[in-house]
């Protein structure tokens, strides 16, 4: 296609270009964002339901309009918009003129093939791209990788699939230049061809672009899409979950540990809990998988596993439990609804018939079509309907259902199938329901096609709309698979279903990091893998890491699926003997011993959409080294995380980016960045490394968050010149903080050129009534301070095992080889650390 500007108006926002059979705008949402559209004449530009803020809700950024023979230039005070009138491409520029992103015209204009709209856009030889949601590739940076969008049920999906459960068309690219983000913002199957790596000798993957454009296109809808400047990546990620939504603050007990299994027995149901507590491993959720329905009924509760969580309510008080559910609903009168063995009216199907809720066929027709409720493994096998949650009244209906839930007990949703899932196969896409189905009334009406990637996106808003129903003051726990770029905004997701090998242990570390590129930091996978069962040495080394994700649970498929393995029914640690036990509980605690600082991270992912779960690039893309490394993480700004994905390996080479120093979590050595090191690795061992002047906040040892009051607050600071932390506190249940009940308060530790240490504290926000009484400060230093002391107040030296129990005392712990000081949480005075002869004590390098 070839489009030039024939006329261009501006407007208030940006500018609107007469391209003739088109029109095309660019609109300036802030001084580094601007969206682009080409649209039939007259037609408005679209904005799906993944956008939280739309161009309504911006004010528009001062800016400039200068035109010369053959250019219009927008400018801002951040970046440049040259839009080329010839031939109609567009091109973004920095502040000092450098080009940042442009269209690449060799391949003609952007525009629509038929009604396929797509964009050429050029690519440097030494770009990057991240994100794309969630890919099943295993690699982190997807230059020259063919990546697609359509939510589809892959069991057992490997790197070859095209696509899996979610789909988010967003990327960052990231060149000399810095980091830039586009995000085609089109539900429609939509693929993204990359460029080509130039360094490989063949082609490196299934992109049909070379090596100097990438290209991307959808199978209908607009051409619209969003360019957001950095120069960081953490810029980028701040514009795009400004435009789609953060993740919402999640209650604690959804970031703890949760154990999972497709058709446990009533009786697991109970017991496994309380296996978890007599072993002593924390626990803080149960998963009742599909089992637990009446015949696969949605909206319905078995007689046993209504028991089984009865029992746990009564036995287990503190444990949360998660029920699965299904948008499939049964076409069926009457079930069983409460258990007691007696049928009544089937409320979901009778009142989704008698309103025309269901999503229809290609003739207007309720569509059936065959999931859970026809399978063989029902006593009454029958057809099911889906709801069409694109309208209101719908997802509003929906959401009232779940009543049957909260009042049995349950405290979160897990939302599965909502691809949505079918059970057969069509003329396009198949193990979905047919894409000319319909969707909609009146001027809304939209074929399936059009719909497909937002449906999982609806069902979650149906749910999350049932919490403010029921839970109102209660943060809602929402688990979906199937989810559209915004959806981070309405619940967690995780990676479908996964297998128990290594090359899934591998593949889940890069597919987690690129969808917390993509905004959805509230992201897990099945640790130990789903389908079929794992070695004890993979199941502990993926306990090992699984402590390390935002969202932490242990699940796995029905052990009728597990044939031929030594003990096929269960996943839990002492399936695999004690050492899995110890193991387990040794990562387990750390979580939750880190509790304090892994909230605080989920708190500033909900306020800038920053990732939980960081690749290295994120915060070293000025390293070269980090482009593409996909078995080292970042957990939260500090930590990083090295697992071993390797069978046998009992060692493993750690990078440590440049520009930090880093030190060893476990003994305290020092390291200088920029190099690679080789580290031990036992069974038992994952190399963890933190970076020096950082605060780590932890706390002590609970069984299930919310056991123990926090009432110390251990800072462990790795301290090199300053290091500063802002910690914040609130109730970690309700919805309180969202009217202002929460605390921030900042710590500073510090070393002047005499070797004095200082402690400051500054209270910010107080609006939490907190039970915090006291700091245990514990430095990383080889030496017993001379004296401490609070203006003139000394504190008293004790032994190292009773520092937490005396208030304003010190220590110098050789075990730990670090120094600890009890200060009292209303100490007001800096608290100060002096050494002998003013001799630096920190470790050499």
């Amino acid at each position: 296609m070839e489009l030039s500007v024939q006329d261009h108006e501006v407007l208030g926002d940006g500018v609107r270009f007469d391209l003739g059979e088109y029109d095309g705008y660019i609109r300036l949402f802030d001084d580094d964002f601007a969206r682009v559209s080409i649209v039939d004449r007259d037609e408005e530009e679209y904005e799906s339901r993944g956008i939280a803020n739309g161009r309504e809700d911006w004010d528009a950024p001062n800016f400039s309009v200068d035109e010369t023979a053959d250019t219009i230039a927008i400018g801002t005070e951040t970046i440049t918009v040259e839009v080329k009138k010839d031939r109609f491409g567009v091109k973004f520029l920095d502040e000092e003129g450098n080009v940042v992103n442009e269209d690449y015209l060799d391949k003609g204009t952007a525009g629509y093939e038929g009604s396929k709209p797509y964009a050429y856009k050029k690519a440097d030889v030494d770009e990057s791209f991240y994100g794309f949601g969630e890919q099943p590739e295993l690699t982190l940076d997807q230059r020259g990788k063919k990546l697609e969008n359509w939510n589809t049920d892959q069991y057992g999906y490997g790197d070859t699939n095209d696509y899996v459960y979610t789909s988010v068309p967003f990327f960052v690219g990231l060149k000399e230049t810095g980091a830039y983000g586009l995000f085609f913002d089109n539900p429609s199957h939509s693929v993204f061809h990359m460029a080509d790596d130039p360094d490989t000798s063949e082609k490196s993957s299934n992109s049909q672009a070379e090596e100097d454009y990438y290209y991307f296109l959808a199978d209908g809808g607009q051409l619209t899409y969003y360019f957001a400047y950095g120069p960081e990546i953490s810029d980028v990620l701040e514009r795009y979950t400004d435009l789609t939504g953060t993740i919402s603050l999640p209650p604690k007990w959804a970031i703890a540990y949760h154990q999972s299994k497709w058709e446990y027995s009533p009786e697991e149901l109970a017991e496994v809990p309380q296996r978890y507590r007599e072993e002593e491993i924390p626990l803080d959720a149960m998963h009742f998988d599909i089992g637990y329905m009446d015949d696969y009924r949605v909206f319905t509760i078995q007689g046993a596993h209504r028991e089984a969580l009865h029992t746990l309510n009564e036995e287990v008080p503190e444990l949360k439990t998660v029920a699965v559910n299904d948008p499939g609903v049964a076409v069926d009168k009457e079930a069983d609804v409460d258990g007691d063995g007696e049928d009544e009216p089937y409320r979901p199907y009778l009142e989704g018939t008698e309103n025309e809720y269901w999503t229809k066929n290609v003739n207007g027709d309720t569509f059936y079509g065959p999931v859970w409720p026809t399978q063989d493994v029902a006593d009454d096998p029958t057809d099911a309907v889906w709801p069409d949650f694109s309208r209101s009244e719908v997802r509003s209906w929906w959401a009232d259902q779940h009543n049957v839930f909260f009042d049995a007990g349950f405290d979160g949703i897990k939302n599965d199938m909502g691809e949505p899932a079918v059970f057969q196969e069509n003329d396009k896409y198949d193990w979905t329901m047919p894409a000319d189905n319909i969707h909609g009334t009146g001027a809304d009406t939209m074929l399936h096609e059009e719909y497909h990637n937002m449906y999982g996106f609806d069902y979650a808003r149906a749910s999350r709309e049932a919490y403010d129903i029921y839970k109102p003051d209660q943060r809602p726990f929402l688990l979906n698979r199937n989810l559209y770029a915004g959806g981070q905004r309405l619940a967690a997701i995780w990676t479908g279903d996964n297998v128990s090998e290594w090359s899934h242990l591998r593949m889940s570390i890069p597919m987690q990091l690129n969808l917390g590129l993509s905004g959805m930091a509230f992201c897990g996978h099945d640790v130990g893998g789903f389908a079929g069962r794992p070695t004890p040495e993979l199941f502990k080394r993926w306990m090992e890491m699984g402590a390390f994700l935002p969202y932490f649970r242990n699940h796995t498929d029905t052990h009728r699926k597990a044939d031929g393995e030594a003990d096929v029914r269960n996943q839990h640690p002492w399936t695999f003997g004690e050492e899995a036990i110890e193991i387990s509980k040794k990562y387990i605690e750390l979580r939750y011993r880190l509790m304090p600082y892994l909230y605080n991270e989920f708190q500033a992912s909900a306020e800038t959409g920053k990732p939980i779960q960081q690749p290295l690039v994120y915060l070293y893309q000025n390293d070269p080294d980090t482009r593409d490394i996909i078995d080292q993480f970042m957990f939260g700004d500090n930590m990083m995380i090295a697992p071993v994905v390797e069978q046998g390996a009992t060692s493993r080479e750690v990078y440590l980016p440049e520009g930090e120093i880093w030190v060893d979590f476990w003994t305290n050595e020092v390291y200088d960045g920029d190099q690679m090191i080789t580290v031990d690795a036992p069974i038992d061992h994952l190399p963890i490394f933190v970076r020096k002047d950082s605060i780590v906040p932890m706390r002590e040892v609970q069984q299930y968050t919310g056991e123990k009051s926090l009432t110390t607050l251990e800072l462990r600071t790795y301290l090199d010149d300053e290091a500063a932390y802002s910690f914040y506190e609130d109730d970690g249940e309700t919805r309180a903080f969202e009217d202002g009940e929460y605390n921030v308060t900042h710590f500073s530790v510090s070393e002047n050129n005499d070797g004095v240490v200082t402690f400051e504290r500054e209270l910010d926000v107080q609006n939490y009534d907190s039970e915090l009484s006291s700091y245990l400060l514990n430095l990383d230093l080889s030496e017993a301070p001379r004296k401490v002391q609070a203006a003139s107040n000394k504190y008293e030296e004790v032994n190292a095992d009773d520092v937490e129990d005396i208030p304003e005392s010190f220590a110098y712990d050789a075990d730990a080889d670090a120094v600890l000081v009890h200060i009292p949480a209303d100490e007001e005075r800096d608290v100060k650390l002096f050494f002998n002869g003013g001799d630096n004590p920190g470790r050499g390098r």
